[in-house]
């Protein structure tokens, strides 16, 4: 890598770690819980239907699984830098709503250390809480209502350390400890003869950890079959918080104190992956995950929480093992589908996600560039007061360096 290169590369991590990122959705669904968790993860794999369990990762960094760097090849360091960039529609009985927000979504790197050992570090914006709802309230003792809006902002993010061990060519482990923190702010403007603004921050931070594995198998010279599973052990958010009252927007005259809010939660998950290539040019990805929501409380909100079921699947076709002879002849199709049950309700309704992508990677000297569009509806089914419609472009870079190179004089 050039002096240059690795200047940019400096400053993205250093921005990275020193401020805290939040994926951005504008969904008046994200005002439930800790907010929306959101598409962060590489575009190779949103392009496979949020694959990646079973996905090796000679040339980008697969946060699906920390057992996949173990494939990283003899360029031994990999950057990568992710972005979204987000169109929403959004739509109810009392209108529809268009709403743009882009994003960068993953700062990561990782590292070949040794024959069998890599390790690596990086920073997502895990969860958004970003909406803006208009509704009413009653007035005690009267058939009058009150206006009030709700608005919000913040979320939790995390940056973690992953270490990957390869047993044999064949089995690799991983594991990766992170740190999730982050502030959710909750806005109520209540309009009477006056005006009422009612702010309530809460800060979360704690510690989760995970471990994953990835066996794969040549039962030809033309056949691989990868299998893959993750444990993502639950954790506790510890919350601390605080709540101000202001009245005509005289700041002067607010009043802050304490607030008594409730630890939160992240739930424990299992996943699954399976990965089938084909002549080197054919591979197909699925995916299952559940998460145990079911299991965990929080009072912040007013929603019901279940078990949380995840399929992805994934279509990849490569420039196989032909001579390039131009660039287009080296471009990696990607297809893929994500059905997500969801994990809360709302009016006793289930809000469950469908999205549809695809995917298209750009193989440069030393940068892989993938490009992928998704379509995508949040909340499915019939019976949902809110439904939306999402267009969204993911953008990831990943540059490939060698280092630790012995030199050899002549």
């Amino acid at each position: 890598m050039n002096k240059k290169s690795k200047i940019i590369v400096s400053i993205l991590f250093s921005y990275a770690f020193v401020s805290e990122t939040y994926a951005q959705n504008s969904s008046p669904y994200s005002y439930f819980g800790i907010g929306m968790f959101n598409n962060v993860d590489n575009a190779r794999n949103i392009a496979l239907g949020n694959t990646g369990i079973a996905l090796d990762a000679p040339d980008y960094i697969n946060s699906k699984n920390p057992a996949a760097m173990t494939s990283i090849s003899t360029r031994n360091v990999v950057f990568d830098i992710s972005g979204i960039l987000k169109h929403n529609t959004i739509s109810s009985n009392l209108g529809s709503d268009k709403r743009l927000n882009s994003n960068f979504t993953n700062f990561s790197a990782a590292l070949r250390i040794s024959k069998n050992i890599f390790v690596g570090v990086g920073m997502q914006p895990a969860t958004s809480s970003d909406y803006k709802i208009s509704s009413t309230i009653p007035i005690e003792g009267t058939t009058s209502e009150y206006p009030v809006t709700y608005e919000g902002s913040g979320g939790i993010s995390n940056w973690g350390i992953s270490l990957g061990y390869k047993i044999n060519n064949n089995w690799s482990v991983g594991g990766k400890v992170k740190n999730n923190f982050g502030t959710i702010v909750r806005n109520e403007i209540i309009t009477t003869t006056s005006e009422v603004e009612i702010s309530r921050s809460t800060r979360y931070t704690g510690f989760s950890y995970n471990l994953g594995t990835q066996y794969k198998k040549d039962f030809t010279d033309n056949f691989q079959l990868t299998l893959g599973g993750i444990v993502n052990f639950g954790s506790k958010l510890v919350s601390k918080g605080e709540v101000s009252y202001t009245e005509n927007k005289d700041y002067t005259n607010s009043v802050t104190s304490k607030l008594s809010s409730k630890d939160s939660s992240l739930p424990f998950e299992m996943g699954l992956g399976i990965g089938l290539l084909k002549n080197e040019k054919y591979r197909m990805t699925f995916d299952f995950t559940q998460s145990n929501w079911d299991k965990v409380k929080n009072t912040e909100t007013s929603e019901q929480y279940y078990k949380q079921n995840t399929y992805g699947l994934g279509f990849e076709i490569l420039p196989g093992r032909k001579q390039i002879e131009k660039i287009s002849e080296a471009f990696i199709y990607r297809f893929g589908v994500n059905y997500d049950t969801g994990y809360y309700k709302i009016n006793k309704a289930k809000i469950d996600k469908l999205e549809a992508t695809v995917g298209l990677g750009i193989p440069l000297n030393k940068v892989m560039l993938n490009v992928g569009y998704g379509y995508g509806i949040h909340g499915v089914q019939k019976n949902v007061s809110i439904k939306e419609n999402y267009h969204m472009l993911n953008i990831s870079m990943s540059i490939l360096d060698t280092w630790f190179k012995k030199r050899y004089l002549d």
